[in-house]
């Protein structure tokens, strides 16, 4: 994830979350004001029980205390009810507010960088995605609203002990700053825990996803003694941590606790002097005490939630950081790509990854119009990364790429990748219907266009033979289908899409013979009139085109037709092990 200068704190996170609470902002004030008036009503109950208490015991009134019962009765009820339309906010705020922010870190995830999407952590894209925005809510619910209601509260009761005893007052002051300090000399070092933690289980949930995706070829190496030393090793790691991480903890919250029970006798015993001597009715005593409790829990709570939101704010902070990684909208292209012929011209382009070595350099070429192009070279050559230029997914630092005569990087990326499609080893399948995922490039293609697509494609008979034809519902990733019919649905989805330019990319590498042969007449087909470029480590798909382009560490070291190579380049026969007297075979 790319480093951002701005560290979030509690008012830049309130300012950073400030545009998601406006949205609901009726909702939010709805849900402040029910915790006001339940912290008003926490206030003046024990005020109400105290003087019901004098009542009975000095002044022998049972008709007031009788009144006063009446109303405290009304008013806890009227706080279980507002207790309830409280939480119904709650869960609505809890709902939108945290899917408003998740539909922000999608929208980003849809458009990241691809170098960002290269290098970045599954475990740590699905906590941005479902975990992080909840923390959010909490954040506002817990470290807002509650501490603004908190600081309240704890003047108010304050303020009334002052006007009883200013020496009771006084002692109770002592609380709150000893509270806020201790709280503050262990927060930078609770949040620090946190970030260790949340860095460390994104790295861990996303190993743990890849070794589930890949568990029936680890039994199949029998690779499983390795894969539980690395599953202990990583445990062990996260455990250190967790444990370090609690141990803080549990030192902050002993010594704060500690702290107030020291705090918590010494006004007792001035209680209670106080109330022997007379000074005190048995109702204030009762006030005071409840007040005391109050404060104190008032004051533990906020010391807790304080340091809740350090770690909070690591959360914050990986979420923008998130948002402000860069994204596709700093592509500037701004016209519509007009593909009329098809021709493809590559100049002089440089790319790397990260200011390391070059992965192309000095690259150039042309791609006929409604001609086939083969790419072919050694594995990390740079076929990949230029397919992926192609269609925008980088750009050349260096170079330019034209389709007919109009620069790639003045055209919108939209427009791009409507003329441009992709044929890949790995087909994309859908938990869903076989129709759904041949939509997935054209959602508004016709009936016919779906079946003219599944004949070209060579899909009829295949569909033919399912109960529920189209509509078959395919398990998780596309169980059920071989390694042709997958290409099959790549190659009918190509033609519904119907783009002018395609690529393949490795697309028959993991086939059997028999079926690369099904799926290169399918290909003949589908690139009619197209123009192609075929990154391929087969000779077979090679010898399918009307131009080879041979590349090594980047460049291009030599061009000519498939058959003309093999000739005349030895580098070319050994790059696919064909021996001479094979050449005319």
């Amino acid at each position: 994830m790319n480093k951002q200068n701005n560290t979030l704190g509690y008012f830049s996170a309130i300012k950073f979350l400030g545009k998601y609470i406006k949205k609901h902002k009726r909702n939010f004030i709805m849900f402040y004001f029910g915790w006001f008036f339940d912290t008003v009503l926490t206030l003046i109950m024990p005020i109400m029980l105290g003087v019901m208490i004098d009542e009975i015991v000095y002044y022998k009134d049972v008709n007031t205390f009788l009144h006063i019962s009446l109303v405290f009765v009304v008013m806890s009820v009227f706080s279980c009810i507002l207790y309830f339309l409280i939480y119904a906010q709650h869960s609505y705020l809890m709902n939108m507010y945290t899917y408003d922010i998740k539909n922000d870190v999608f929208k980003q995830l849809m458009s990241a960088d691809s170098q960002y999407m290269s290098d970045a952590s599954t475990g740590d894209i699905i906590n941005n995605l479902q975990y992080y925005p909840s923390e959010c809510m909490h954040f506002v619910i817990r470290d807002i609203i509650h501490n603004i209601n908190g600081i309240l509260i704890l003047v108010l009761y304050t303020v009334y002990v002052f006007v009883i005893s200013w020496q009771i007052g006084l002692l109770m002051l002592v609380i709150v700053p000893v509270s806020v300090i201790i709280s503050k000399l262990f927060g930078t070092k609770i949040r620090r825990y946190g970030d260790k933690q949340r860095k460390y289980y994104g790295i861990y949930i996303s190993w743990l996803l890849e070794m589930l995706s890949a568990l029936r070829d680890i039994r199949l190496l029998g690779a499983e003694k390795k894969t539980s030393k690395t599953f202990v090793h990583n445990n062990k790691k996260l455990y250190d941590i967790n444990i370090k991480a609690g141990l803080s903890n549990i030192t902050s919250s002993n010594i704060i606790t500690g702290t107030t029970l020291i705090l918590q006798l010494s006004i007792f015993v001035v209680i209670s002097y106080f109330t022997s001597k007379g000074i005190l009715s048995i109702g204030l005593f009762t006030i005071i005490m409840s007040y005391y409790m109050g404060m104190t829990s008032t004051v533990s709570r906020l010391s807790s939630e304080y340091l809740d939101m350090k770690n909070r704010l690591s959360f914050f902070q990986r979420i923008f950081d998130f948002l402000h990684i860069k994204n596709e909208k700093i592509w500037t292209g701004k016209k519509e790509l007009q593909v009329t012929n098809g021709e493809i011209h590559i100049e002089n382009i440089s790319f790397s990854y990260k200011n390391e070595t070059p992965v192309l350099k000095d690259f150039s070429f042309t791609a006929h119009a409604g001609k086939h192009t083969a790419l072919v070279g050694k594995s990390g050559c740079g076929k990949t990364t230029f397919a992926y230029m192609l269609i925008g997914f980088y750009q050349p630092q260096i170079g330019y790429i034209e389709i007919d005569g109009q620069r790639l990087t003045d055209c919108s990326l939209k427009s791009i990748r409507q003329n441009i499609g992709i044929i890949q080893q790995d087909v994309l399948i859908f938990d869903g219907s076989i129709k759904d995922n041949l939509l997935l490039g054209n959602p508004k293609a016709t009936e016919e266009m779906i079946d003219s697509a599944c004949k070209r494609a060579g899909l009829t008979e295949f569909l033919a033979a399912l109960p529920d034809g189209l509509e078959t519902i395919l398990g998780k990733n596309g169980v059920g289908l071989s390694g042709g019919q997958r290409q099959r649905v790549s190659i009918a989805r190509i033609y519904i899409k119907d783009p002018k330019i395609i690529i393949f990319d490795e697309a028959t590498s993991s086939l059997d013979s028999e079926t690369e042969e099904q799926i290169h007449e399918a290909w003949k087909k589908v690139l009619l009139g197209r123009t192609s470029i075929v990154i391929t480590h087969r000779q077979s798909s090679v010898m399918l085109c009307d131009y080879a382009v041979h590349m090594e560490n980047g460049q291009v070291i030599e061009t000519g037709t498939p058959q003309e190579l093999l000739e005349n380049s030895k580098s070319f026969r050994t790059l696919f092990a064909v021996k001479e007297n094979e050449i005319y075979a």
